[in-house]
Order: C-alpha cells, then sequence, then structure tokens
C-alpha cells in the first residue's frame, strides 16, 4: 500500500515545545499578554464542526502558531477536511500537530476473582491542522463559535469562584499570594488597583494556584517557576473560558530563569506544566458548574435572573 505524499508539511511536537521555551525566554508568550473577551483572533475552533479545541497544549499551540505567523483568524481544519469542503491547503505550507486521548476500554480477567472486567486507558492520538489563511481558497461555509460574552462583573464572577471552590480571601497589604497552610489567598484592598480587570485577573492567577491544596489536585511544587507557569497559563485559559479580562502577573523573570534551564528532553517539562494547567481548569470548570456560574460546555454565563 503506498501513501501519497502531500505538500504540506508538519511542524513536530518537539520542535514547538522548543518555540513555546523561546517564546517564554522573549515574553512573547500569549498568556503575557493583555487580553479582553472579543479583542482577540478568538478561541481556536473547527472550521467544518465550529467546535472549540480543548485542552492546555492544544489551545496554546494554536494561539503562539496564530501569533507567529501572523493569522488573522483562530479557524482550523485537517487537510481531509478541506479537500472533503471543496478547498485545499495551499502547497508548501507546513501543518501545526495538536492531540487528545482517546479512552480506550477493554476486557480483562481479574486475577483475583476470575470475573471479567472492563479496564480503560488512555491513547494519546496526534493530527495535523492548517489555519483557514493556509487555504487556496476561502471556505464559504466555514462553521464559528458563537462570539465570545465578557462577564459583565469579572471580580464578582471570581469572588463567587473562590466561594464555590472553598478558598478564603484576606484583603490587605501590597502583595498577592497563596497560603497553602491556611489555603487562602491574599489580596491588596480593591482600591490599590489599577482596574477591576487588573484585580480579577490577579484573584484569577492566585486561584489555580489554590487548586494545588491536598484536597483539590495535590500537585506538588517542585520548581516555583514551573509553579508560576502553571499559573499563569491556567488563569489566561481560564480567562479565555470564562469571558473574563486577563492582566498577566509579574512573573516574566521567573518564567525566564525557568526557561534557560530547559534543554534537549527537559523540553518535556513543558508538557507537564500545561497538563497542570490544564487540570486546574477543568477543576474550576466543574466547581463552576456545580455552583450555576455558567450552563453549559462552552461556558456560558448563567443568566441572571429579571425579577426583583
Amino acid at each position: 500500500m503506498t501513501t501519497k505524499k502531500r505538500s504540506a508539511r508538519t511542524m513536530p511536537l518537539d520542535a514547538f515545545r522548543d518555540k513555546i521555551v523561546e517564546a517564554i525566554a522573549n515574553s512573547e508568550a500569549p498568556w503575557q499578554k493583555p487580553w479582553t473577551p472579543g479583542t482577540d483572533v478568538g478561541v481556536p475552533h473547527n472550521l467544518i464542526t465550529g467546535r472549540k479545541y480543548k485542552g492546555a497544549s492544544n489551545l496554546i499551540t494554536l494561539f503562539l502558531q496564530a501569533m507567529w505567523s501572523g493569522y488573522p483568524t483562530q479557524g482550523w481544519l485537517t487537510f481531509r477536511q478541506a479537500k472533503e469542503a471543496g478547498t485545499s491547503v495551499m502547497k508548501g505550507e507546513t501543518g501545526t500537530m495538536i492531540g487528545f486521548w482517546r479512552p480506550v476500554v477493554k476486557e480483562v480477567v481479574n486475577p483475583t476473582t476470575g470475573l471479567k472486567e472492563e479496564k480503560v486507558h488512555f491513547v494519546h492520538k496526534s493530527f495535523t491542522v492548517f489555519n483557514e489563511s493556509q487555504l487556496k481558497d476561502p471556505l464559504t461555509d466555514a462553521v464559528r463559535p458563537p462570539e465570545m460574552e465578557a462577564q459583565p462583573e469579572p471580580v464578582q464572577f471570581v469572588v463567587k469562584l473562590y466561594e464555590a471552590l472553598g478558598v478564603k480571601i484576606n484583603w490587605g497589604g501590597n502583595a498577592a499570594f497563596y497560603q497553602p497552610s491556611t489555603d487562602s489567598v491574599t489580596l491588596p484592598q480593591p482600591k490599590q488597583f489599577v482596574s477591576e480587570n487588573e484585580l480579577s485577573a490577579t484573584a484569577l492567577h492566585e486561584l489555580v494556584h489554590a487548586t494545588m491544596h491536598e484536597t483539590r489536585l495535590k500537585r506538588k511544587v517542585e520548581d516555583r517557576a514551573r509553579e508560576e507557569l502553571v499559573a499563569e497559563t491556567g488563569a489566561w485559559l481560564a480567562a479565555m473560558t470564562f469571558g473574563l479580562p486577563f492582566a498577566p502577573n509579574n512573573t516574566a523573570a521567573y518564567l525566564k530563569t525557568w526557561a534557560s534551564r530547559l534543554q534537549g528532553d527537559d523540553t518535556k517539562e513543558i508538557d507537564k506544566a500545561l497538563a497542570d494547567a490544564n487540570r486546574a481548569i477543568n477543576l474550576l470548570i466543574k466547581t463552576a458548574k456545580n455552583a450555576g456560574l455558567i450552563v453549559d460546555e462552552d461556558c456560558e454565563p448563567k443568566a441572571e435572573s429579571k425579577a426583583a
């Protein structure tokens, strides 16, 4: 069986890890830039199905690729989807590799009981997508996800998320930090912040730190800079998920120091940090759903009651 050669190339995941490290070192990563819902290029989504891509690694990979390549939108699709839609990828274009974990159920015999049981394990699948700017002909029937609606009161939303997660806020002082021993976050008084956007973004950053607690994700902090990467990427992804503004914290020095130590196989630490950020986001989404702060899987804010 022969495989047809494609003119479109694919960037290996290792190369993307290297570029992420470079972006951190140069303060060019998207999570280190201010962001307001509706003013960016949008959430990465599939042009055929309209579904938003999930997973910290996938979202950051697609955002970085769009930023580096100057793509005006975040619409993506596979080589096959482009062909089935009546267009094609332009010759010489490089695709972007992303992936997902697919559950596989296998029937096994329990050696103790001798009974058959179902065992679930996850298999990682990688695939390549192309931005709509890489297509030979534009798609006339491209599916776009609904535009993100910003939370009308971002600070109040984050405070409610704190309450739902069970994290106490202590107001006062000149520093923002999470204290694991008391499971509490200390934040300066609201009036000390330049804007409500800065306050909500800082509070969100510290809330991601709080997901490390032993009653939650039990995340071990072995490196301060690595944990800052988890918190910064987590806060950025949470802002994008919940429709909140994002203003990066002053952690560039930590991230640059950490990035300088990542070489060769050590760059896989990036994957671990992004995986931790993704777990944190999933916990916050679950918490927000249980608290009634959001109503569906696309994380739309709960409609406020019109009743007095």
